[in-house]
């Protein structure tokens, strides 16, 4: 029996995001549960928490009210159940959220080798998208995110941040390998693979397209960075990424990494987030600091 009524994660989504698709997306369950579990809350608060507009819902003053009452519960409950496994078992399961430029590759290599220092330690990864994985965070259901991020959320706190910038990335041979810097034209005159739409990088990419008036129509739409390297390698495409996302690809000389030109492809974030306020148990606070110091040896 969970130490606090999920409905609150529930109602915490649809306030956080303002929409009750937009929370079912982040929780992975049906429109139709979240409404439930919100109308049973409201049922028994007995006030509505939300008034419905056709472009979302807006929290009415009892929602805001309520709002800090059910981010307490969860961290408190969470709090409690690290407490007593910290004193019960040596092992310790950490919670990670990440999108998957940075959680299909360097999370779980990060995760191996600190579980060669510490066995005991397990590991839950969850793959989703940026917002989301701060969400996670944000509502106590993972210990950390490592996510890259356009901003500062509130309810969760910085305990790491470098720049992300995105690269241009391009196969061995490619006419662009032996230029110093790409702009955004010379991107366009190259078939483009680009990451899916929820993602940082596509967003900073349709940000750039639409400030110089130009719609751009990529070639090949994928949210998994290890398929658009894939397609990059035998033709002239060219797609956009992190260095911490194919940092082994540039180690091997698979692939060549370009800076943009572009302050807008330049200004993304690498953060690790935890909860504000939480006091992290021991064994997460030691991978928290293994995972940075490995993030400052690969000059992600």
């Amino acid at each position: 029996m969970p130490l606090y009524d999920p409905a609150l994660r529930y109602f915490l989504a649809v306030f956080e995001s303002g929409s009750i698709n937009g929370a079912a997306r982040q929780l992975y369950v049906a429109a139709s549960a979240v409404s439930r579990q919100i109308g049973r809350l409201e049922k028994e608060l007995g006030a509505p928490l939300f008034e419905r507009l056709p472009s979302g819902v807006v929290p009415t003053d009892a929602a805001n009210a309520f709002a800090g009452f059910a981010r307490r519960a969860i961290q408190e409950a969470g709090q409690v159940i690290d407490l007593v496994h910290e004193r019960q078992t040596a092992e310790t399961l950490i919670s990670i959220a990440a999108p998957i430029g940075v959680g299909h590759d360097f999370v779980p290599r990060v995760a191996a080798e600190y579980r060669n220092i510490h066995s005991g330690a397990r590991f839950v990864l969850h793959l989703t998208d940026p917002a989301a994985a701060t969400q996670m965070v944000r509502d106590g259901t993972a210990d950390l995110a490592v996510t890259f991020n356009l901003k500062v959320d509130a309810g969760v706190e910085i305990v790491n941040s470098r720049p992300a910038p995105l690269v241009a990335v391009v196969r061995k041979g490619h006419p662009l390998q032996e230029r110093a810097l790409v702009s955004f034209p010379d991107l366009c005159s190259y078939p483009l693979a680009l990451s899916a739409p929820n993602s940082t990088n596509r967003h900073l990419f349709d940000l750039v397209s639409s400030s110089a008036n130009r719609a751009v129509e990529p070639v090949f739409v994928c949210e998994n960075p290890d398929a658009l390297l894939s397609f990059l390698d035998r033709d002239d495409t060219v797609t956009l990424l992190g260095r911490i996302t194919i940092y082994r690809d540039l180690e091997s000389g698979r692939v060549v990494a370009i800076p943009l030109k572009e302050k807008e492809l330049r200004q993304r974030n690498l953060q690790v987030q935890t909860q504000a306020g939480r006091k992290l148990p021991g064994a997460v606070e030691r991978f928290v600091e293994f995972l940075v110091e490995a993030l400052d040896r690969s000059d992600a």
